[in-house]
């Protein structure tokens, strides 16, 4: 019997093992049963996923249990937990781990076992089967050919200035080269709210909360440059992290920290999970980790004792560079507030709130957080940014095209090649039989020329041609002629219904286990599609739609700037900055 691996970045369709006969094919990553369908018809054997052995929000709890193990071993001298930030990263792992264990009961281990190419995920189910196996990138010149395509592929995927921040990303996350290059800013003049961003989306949603407070200075420092690519309104002030990096004294806690993982880590071994890990070599850049981590602290540290900080206001903490100034900040005992810059962050199930209150843009949200994630309760406040809405009315506009919400796929494991050959066929033909466009509004993780690319390859030159794909910001016109919207769990869906466009969920696929897709049906942001066949119901669905009104916890008002301020404690805080400098 032989039974061959497929890594989630390799297609069944093309490469050597597709011109070869297997008794079973073994998705590492995630896929449908239409896909299952046609490579079961290639290789004329049954086809498995890993993703189907997943257990969504009950694998989460499980996840978090396991992470424990490592809990109050590496705390540095400001009391951070680098274990708790760090172990974030681990997630995705542990959540494999979970579904490859079951998965490993369907194989028969004295089959010839293949996989596509080395490395995580298949050094794992080398582990959990207990043997070797044979891989088609073995060999030093396979391995140099692998290696090739895989920066070929990024260069596809991503423009120029997003590859020159992922290279930052892995090769200065401490801020030691970009410091030399940045010029130390000028200390700010009056009490500031400080806005740490790492992204884009986090940006613009702290500048909608800025505007509530016109009269009141924030300061946003980006720790990449993609953090800087939105407008800012007049009372944000935008620097770079990179400015207040300086050369690091804390070598010493630096060495007692590396030390400390020296002595954990035999006994994290004792957890099956974190065992495979760390055979698996996964955790082999935790040194690296803690050294970058402490230079990033160390000049988040620099901007809170130096700038006249009245609070924190943070929408990313699951992101540790963007945490740090939100851990180091309670330390200090400044006003935190957290938000999340998408719909829903279940990656709470997995961290605890560092915050003193959590701006929940809306009902949705505020229940999510509560019911799924546990949070306390007199944490989390309702108070949506002051975002331009779209007025629900829009019988005067033309509504012309079925506009797919597309998403970063590859980094949920779900080939963007096969969602597209599954969805764009019968999208394009329903939207023609009903007189409507297609449109593909791309996130801005991807790249319009790659998935331009893709879309002529599986749809042919004359139909590609009536596609039309859209990068940039997400833009209230885009949706105002929208006939409806489909995405699997994108927050757009949230922006369709404040408009009165029906956005439907792609239910058969996750990106994530956190059941975003239930809770937005649950409150009725979108309408769920269980499988590609219910593309052929969107037009019944959505003569259905047009007669209920827009829900009201998708139409929350902007919060009051009164209760925003007083959550801030901009009006009553002595600035830290100020009190340092005295």
């Amino acid at each position: 019997m032989r039974v061959l691996l497929l890594h989630p970045e390799d297609s069944p369709r093309r490469g050597p093992w597709s011109r070869q006969r297997w008794d079973l094919v073994v998705d590492l990553g995630k896929s449908s049963q239409f896909s299952h369908g046609a490579w079961s018809g290639q290789y004329g054997c049954p086809v498995l996923s890993a993703d189907s052995f997943r257990r969504g929000v009950a694998d989460a709890r499980v996840v978090r249990e396991i992470l424990s193990a490592g809990l109050g071993c590496l705390i540095d001298e400001e009391g951070i937990d680098w274990w708790d930030l760090i172990s974030l990263l681990l997630v995705p792992e542990v959540l494999n781990l979970l579904a490859f264990e079951r998965l490993t009961a369907q194989i028969d281990t004295a089959a010839e076992i293949w996989t596509t190419r080395p490395g995580w995920p298949a050094s794992a189910m080398a582990i959990l089967l207990g043997k070797s196996l044979r891989s088609f990138t073995a060999g030093r010149l396979a391995s140099a050919a692998a290696g090739a395509g895989h920066y070929a592929a990024l260069a596809r995927r991503f423009s120029v200035a997003q590859i020159k921040e992922i290279f930052w990303d892995k090769y200065d996350s401490g801020y030691q080269w970009r410091s030399r290059l940045a010029s130390p800013p000028e200390r700010c003049g009056s009490s500031v709210v400080l806005l740490p961003s790492a992204y884009e989306n986090v940006s613009r949603m702290a500048a909608d909360y800025a505007r509530l407070l016109p009269e009141r200075p924030f300061l946003l420092v980006a720790t990449r440059e993609s953090a800087k690519r939105f407008t800012a309104p007049a009372n944000v002030e935008v620097r770079d992290l990179a400015a207040y990096a300086r050369p690091s004294s804390s070598t010493g806690e630096t060495l007692s920290l590396i030390e400390r993982w020296t002595k954990l880590r035999p006994k994290l071994h004792s957890s099956p999970q974190l065992h495979v890990l760390l055979q698996t070599g996964a955790l082999d850049a935790m040194p690296e980790w803690l050294r970058n981590g402490i230079f990033a602290r160390n000049a988040w540290r620099e901007v809170i004792e130096r700038e006249p900080l009245c609070s924190v206001l943070c929408g990313d903490d699951s992101n540790r560079f963007t945490r740090l100034p939100v851990l180091l900040a309670a330390a200090r005992k400044i006003p935190t507030a957290d938000f999340h810059h998408g719909a829903l962050d279940g990656r709470y199930l997995f961290k605890d709130l560092p915050c003193d209150v959590y701006l929940a843009k809306n009902v949705m949200e505020h229940d999510y957080l509560l019911r799924v994630c546990g949070l306390p309760g007199e944490k989390i406040v309702l108070a949506p940014p002051a975002a331009p809405r779209v007025s629900s009315s829009r019988r005067d506009i033309e509504q012309r095209s079925v506009v797919l919400f597309s998403e970063p796929y590859e980094a949920g494991g779900i080939r963007a090649e096969e969602f597209y050959r599954e969805v764009l066929p019968p999208l394009l033909n329903m939207a023609r039989e009903n007189g409507r466009g297609l449109t593909i509004k791309l996130h801005p993780f991807e790249s319009r020329p790659q998935r331009a690319r893709l879309v002529r390859e599986i749809l042919g030159e004359d139909d590609a041609a009536r596609v039309t794909i859209v990068d940039g910001p997400l833009t209230n016109g885009l949706i105002s002629q929208a006939w409806c919207g489909v995405t699997i769990e994108s927050t757009t869906a949230i922006d369709c219904r404040q408009s009165g466009v029906c956005c439907f969920l792609c239910g058969w696929l996750s990106l994530a286990p956190y059941e975003y897709a239930q809770q937005y049906a649950r409150f009725g942001i979108g309408s769920v599609l269980h499988s590609v066949e219910d593309v052929r119901e969107i037009p019944a669905r959505l003569a259905a739609f047009s007669t209920h009104p827009v829900s009201p916890e998708a139409l929350d008002t902007p919060a009051d700037p009164a209760a925003l301020q007083r959550w801030l404690k901009v009006g009553d805080c002595e600035p830290v900055g100020a009190r340092h400098a005295s």
